[in-house]
């Protein structure tokens, strides 16, 4: 893919010590092939940091019904991503969400975000920020009403 050596330079510029709580979110729109290329380079770079893999969390971000596509990334990421936990997003379930309020001068109110998300030092996410944003919250915030850069609040996006 031509952006590759983009998303390989963005991960080494990336930094991460040992001790981080690391959050992958992914698009299953981005598909299971190019999932798993970025899940190497992830984890790869996250190996040459040392950050352990029970301190990653791999989320494929929700969609209303898992369907074919997101099936096939998530059996592309179990296959890329070692040990590290991956989970499918539940946009209903209100114990693997956290609230995030919003600054003063932002939208009013906040958004529920994925708890494993929130919970991270370190954020980042694996196609356009608008489907991850909307993939991570709850089932009742409208993507219409996302701020996809605030509200997703990435560390990083490839």
């Amino acid at each position: 893919m031509t952006d590759e050596p983009g998303a390989e330079h963005l991960l080494a510029m990336l930094d991460i010590a040992r001790h981080e709580r690391v959050a992958i979110a992914v698009s299953p729109a981005i598909g299971p092939e190019r999932a798993a290329q970025l899940a190497e380079r992830i984890t790869a770079r996250l190996d040459q940091a040392g950050v352990p893999s029970q301190r990653r969390s791999w989320i494929v971000v929700a969609v209303d019904d898992p369907d074919a596509e997101a099936i096939a990334v998530i059996s592309a990421l179990s296959d890329a991503i070692g040990a590290a936990p991956l989970t499918l997003h539940d946009r209903r379930e209100p114990d693997g969400l956290i609230f995030r309020r919003r600054l003063p001068g932002q939208r009013r109110g906040g958004v529920y975000l994925n708890a494993l998300w929130m919970q991270a030092g370190v954020r980042i996410g694996c196609g356009a920020p608008v489907e991850i944003a909307a993939g991570l919250c709850a089932w009742f915030n409208e993507p219409a009403v996302l701020d996809a850069e605030r509200d997703l609040d990435a560390t990083l996006v490839l």
